[in-house]
This record gives structure tokens, C-alpha cells and sequence, in this order.
């Protein structure tokens, strides 16, 4: 009588990393950071792949953990990611509301070098985050997106015009005066993207951006913005009393913005009160 051998099932360590991890990134990222990355190698390594994508680097994941250990936990992981020689990042997703010491925002930065696109959505300033060491090690960014401290623009926007030449996209949001958008102009003859959304304006210096030096610029994003008079006076705003003068700003803007050849995008809402728009 032959006896029948009953089938082994493969070892936990020989699943399939993609389905190991479409499996983890259903869980939530506090069941991520304490439990699959601990069972073996295989494990950890998918874990690190749902964590941080092959492609992008988010750390706003780090604004979800609501204790001190599992931003450990998760800073750890993150260690452990960027030290793996086989993960080339494209673009990384600073956090909203934690901020990482400077010595730690170096390393990862000093470790990502092949990052071509950076996003650092908060408030921050420059004596917190090390934004100028980071640029050192970032020098191959294409598009560069930041809030910061409006008395630190002008030191930033210089230390990318001088560090990073192949800059075409630039998200500033916050409050821009000339002097910023003068550096915008002669730092970055091949800009191509100007996201501006959800910024202090004033009138002139919007006339100066779309005034034809910006040679390349294809797409302006002005949407949400305070735009302020000589008085600094919000000119979006339903009562403002100089409607007469808006109305003409406005048609010379918007003309200005048609005889740009390059221009083939200009999002605004500047027949909009602030109001509806902001």
C-alpha cells in the first residue's frame, strides 16, 4: 500500500515579496512597524517596500504615529531602507508636522542622492531644517516644491540657483516680494513650472514674473492667493474699493500672460473674490 506523502507548504520566508507586500499595506502603518518586519528577512525587506516605494520616499507617513515609539520604530525602518543599495528614489515627501533633527534630514539626504524631485510642505525655518546641507547632496533636483519662513526665501532660493542647474519646476509658497522674484528670474533661465498657489502677492510683482525673461515658463499657478496693492491690501476681496484699478491690473496681466509664447497654462482665479477662491 503506498502511503501518500502530504504536501509541505513553501516556508513564510519564500512568499512572494509583491503579494507579501499588497498583504502589508493593508494594514495600517502602526501594524506595519511593530509586527511583519520582525518574522524574518524576506518580511522586512517587503515591509520596507510598502513603507518607502521603490520610487518615492514619503515621510508624511511619520505624521500618522502618535507616540514617540513608533516614530522610533519607524525612523529605524527608515535607516534600515536607505542604507539598502538597491533603492533609487525619485522624489521625497518631507513630513507636514514632524520635523527630523538636523543631523538626521542630513543623512537622508546625503543618502538619497539620486532624489531629482523634493516636496517640504511646512513652515520651517532654515535654523530648524537643514535646508542649505541638504541642497548640497540634492544638487540633481529638477523640481523643488517648499513653505518656509518667509525671511529665509531669498537665502534658499539663492542656495538652489547656485547648487542645482537643472531646476525646471518651483512650487514657493508663502510671501514673495521682488526681491525673491528677482532671484526666481535671473536664477532660473530654464524654469519651466512656477507653482505660486496659495501665496502672499504683491500686484507688481506678478507683472514682473510674466514679463518675458522667463523664456521657457510654461505653466503659471497663481490659484489661491492674496494679491496685495501698494497699501497691501488684498485686491481679491469682494469690497476692495479701487475696483477700477483691479480691473485694469487684471486686463494687463492676463495680457501679459497671452503674449507669452511659452506659456501654455495659467491657472488663476482672479475673477474670483478671496472668498470663494481661498
Amino acid at each position: 500500500m503506498q502511503i501518500m506523502k502530504k504536501k509541505q507548504s513553501p516556508p513564510w520566508e519564500d512568499l512572494d515579496p509583491c503579494i507579501l507586500s499588497k498583504i502589508f499595506s493593508c494594514l495600517s502603518p502602526q501594524d506595519q512597524l511593530f509586527g511583519p518586519p520582525y518574522v524574518c528577512r524576506s518580511w522586512l525587506s517587503a515591509t520596507l517596500d510598502t513603507l518607502y516605494h521603490n520610487s518615492e520616499l514619503d515621510l508624511r507617513i511619520i505624521d500618522s504615529l502618535e507616540d514617540k515609539i513608533q516614530r522610533s520604530r519607524f525612523a529605524h525602518l527608515l535607516r534600515i531602507a536607505i542604507n539598502s543599495c538597491d533603492r533609487n528614489w525619485v522624489s521625497i515627501h518631507l513630513p507636514n508636522k514632524h520635523t527630523f533633527g538636523y543631523f538626521a534630514t542630513v543623512y537622508i539626504a546625503e543618502k538619497t542622492p539620486t532624489i531629482s524631485s523634493v516636496f517640504w510642505p511646512t513652515d520651517v525655518s532654515a535654523s530648524h531644517v537643514p535646508v542649505y546641507m541638504s541642497m548640497f547632496y540634492w544638487r540633481k533636483i529638477k523640481v523643488f516644491h517648499a513653505r518656509l519662513n518667509p525671511n529665509q526665501w531669498f537665502n534658499v532660493l539663492t542656495q538652489l540657483a547656485d547648487l542645482c542647474n537643472n531646476l525646471v519646476e518651483i512650487g514657493v509658497h508663502g510671501t514673495i516680494t521682488e526681491k525673491e522674484a528677482l532671484c526666481i528670474i535671473q536664477g532660473f533661465p530654464r524654469l519651466k513650472v512656477l507653482d505660486l498657489s496659495e501665496s502672499n502677492l504683491p500686484s507688481e510683482v506678478l507683472g514682473m514674473l510674466l514679463d518675458g525673461r522667463l523664456e521657457n515658463l510654461r505653466e503659471v499657478n497663481i490659484l489661491h492667493c492674496l494679491v496685495l496693492d501698494d497699501e497691501g491690501k488684498n485686491m481679491l476681496e469682494s469690497d476692495y474699493s479701487n475696483y477700477c484699478y483691479f480691473k485694469a491690473w487684471r486686463r494687463e496681466l492676463l495680457e501679459r500672460a497671452s503674449n507669452l509664447k511659452s506659456l501654455k497654462k495659467f491657472m488663476h482665479c482672479l475673477d474670483k473674490c478671496s472668498q470663494q477662491c481661498c
